[in-house]
């Protein structure tokens, strides 16, 4: 096997594109090392060098997953005035992403984790993204008198609640389109926004 030197930052660009492409292919679970190994051609002390463990590596990917989808956030609020309009596009987001094979393989590695699990506090970090960008929406909401003046933790759990409940029925369904994924989870979210709604 071929060994390669290469600086730090290029190093794990491209273990982390292969390791991707990885968990894609074979999911969370029969992705090993190894196989990174190959399709790197690195050595595994090189791999172990940038990244302590499999899970490290792919709660890596998922942090970038995250910030990828919080710049689509972003651009889409330039364009999206109303609240209302705002955690629609927030939920046609949620369901298109359901369509990414890494949240198919997120599926399995969430089946490993215990309650003890150091790995929680970066995936309450990434679920936190989200529920920031779901808060500020509803506070916006309810300073312009559109949604109703509840508790803004007890609005944002709900609709949190919502999305995430409706991403995890649709990945029991992996022959849906995205266009569907997204359809699933924006009538999710009217059928919540007349709850919550003034007049």
């Amino acid at each position: 096997m071929t060994r390669r030197r290469l600086p730090a930052e290029e190093a794990k660009t491209i273990i982390l594109n292969h390791a991707k492409q990885l968990f894609i292919e074979k999911g969370y679970d029969r992705a090993t090392m190894d196989d990174l190994c190959a399709l790197t051609q690195m050595s595994k002390g090189n791999l172990y060098h940038h990244f302590k463990n499999k899970e490290v590596l792919f709660l890596q990917l998922l942090t970038q997953h995250t910030e990828q989808m919080s710049q689509k956030w972003l651009r889409l609020m330039e364009h999206t005035s109303s609240p209302s309009e705002q955690l629609l596009e927030m939920a046609d987001l949620f369901g298109r992403d359901c369509e990414s094979p890494l949240i198919q393989a997120l599926e399995e590695y969430s089946r490993t984790l215990s309650s003890e699990s150091e790995s929680l506090t970066t995936l309450k970090e990434i679920t936190e993204v989200a529920y920031t960008a779901i808060r500020q929406v509803l506070q916006t909401g309810i300073n312009q008198g559109i949604f109703m003046n509840e508790d803004i933790e007890t609005l944002s759990f709900g609709v949190m609640s919502t999305l995430a409940g409706a991403t995890q029925l649709c990945l029991t369904k992996p022959n849906l389109s995205g266009d569907e994924y997204a359809a699933l989870h924006v009538k999710a979210v009217k059928l919540l926004l007349k709850g919550i709604a003034i007049g």
